[in-house]
């Protein structure tokens, strides 16, 4: 892993896609993560805002899946979830706005 601050500045252009995939993200879980993650493979700024978008879709998708089946304090924590989904993703976007790396704190690291 590399240290979160960029060797170059992106481009303004690459900014404002990261902050794009990680504010769609809440809305469209992986799919703006994996369109960034196959189109943008050039521009290292965007692909790893759109490969750690991706991970985070991931691990929130199995996380909801095993507390889906719990019920009651599962179906609560997947509102918990929900919401952290939303506060983490908006971090993103702020750091990406401003050309900071952003690691999502509990996502598992599927996609290298």
């Amino acid at each position: 892993m590399h240290d979160l601050t960029p060797l170059h500045h992106p481009s303004q252009d690459s900014r404002n896609i990261a902050v794009l995939v990680y504010l769609l993200t809440i809305f469209f879980s992986f799919i703006p993560g994996l369109v960034i993650y196959v189109l943008k493979k050039d521009d290292e700024f965007m692909f790893d805002a759109g490969k750690e978008a991706l991970n985070w879709s991931i691990t929130l998708m199995l996380v909801s899946l095993v507390l889906g089946w719990i019920p009651i304090l599962g179906w609560l924590l997947v509102l918990v979830l929900w919401f952290c989904n939303v506060i983490c993703s908006v971090l993103g976007a702020l750091n990406a706005s401003k050309g900071i790396y952003y690691r999502y704190p509990f996502a598992l690291r599927l996609i290298a």
